[in-house]
């Protein structure tokens, strides 16, 4: 069982090194789709390491039912899309560019809040899936040894463990760097072009300001 996930994770890593450096509208087009049975591997260890209770900034608390899985996850394409800013975010921090990172997830929230109507589960799984996907590209989550016979999901690291063991060469931060500017403007351009769509239509006025925040 072990082995077959890992060998399936190891196909995705493959998939997504072709999908890097460009936006995700432009890696749609540019690179063949990532497999379904390797996203749904993905997608299965990112909910294996949610917790059953998530307490947010504000104090509220979000209950996880992991014997529920459709009211967590999201559909494979959507799952896609959130692999492939994970993949670019872990170049990222590979390369030691935080700001990057940083500003390439929110990206990825911005997208996510203006163009889907996601559950608070929904929106806490996409986090999840994304933050899995960075630990396992940069090599900062353990799985069991493919020798045993176990299904345990793999475990998070504790922070203070997470190491990079890569290193860029300034071509390659270039690179990275410009892909996330790539995506950046991509997503700027999409949300601008759905704000005007909206407001033409004269949609929503509430739902016209958050897109209007999503902006800046």
């Amino acid at each position: 069982m072990i082995m077959r996930c890992i060998k399936q994770l190891s196909v995705l890593f493959v998939s997504l090194v072709l999908m890097s450096g460009v936006a995700y509208a432009q890696d749609k087009q540019a690179a063949k789709p990532l497999k379904d049975e390797t996203v749904k591997t993905l997608m299965k260890y990112a909910l294996s390491l949610m917790p059953e209770v998530y307490t947010g900034p504000d104090g509220k608390k979000i209950s996880i039912n992991k014997k529920k899985p459709e009211e967590v996850l999201i559909p494979l394409e959507d799952a896609s899309r959130i692999i492939v800013v994970g993949h670019r975010s872990a170049k990222a921090q590979n390369c030691d560019l935080k700001v990057m990172q940083t500003l390439n997830h929110n990206a990825m929230v911005k997208y996510e809040t203006v163009f889907k109507n996601w559950t608070d589960t929904q929106k806490l799984f996409i986090n999840q899936l994304h933050l899995f996907t960075v630990l396992y590209m940069t090599g900062n989550v353990k799985f069991e040894d493919e020798t045993e016979k176990t299904s345990e999901p793999p475990k998070r690291p504790k922070d203070e463990e997470l190491q990079n063991k890569y290193k860029c060469s300034d071509e390659e931060r270039q690179k990275v760097s410009d892909s996330v500017d790539a995506y950046l403007e991509n997503v700027k351009k999409l949300i601008t072009e759905e704000l005007k769509r909206r407001k033409k239509l004269g949609s929503n006025e509430k739902k016209n300001d958050e897109i209007k925040k999503a902006q800046k």
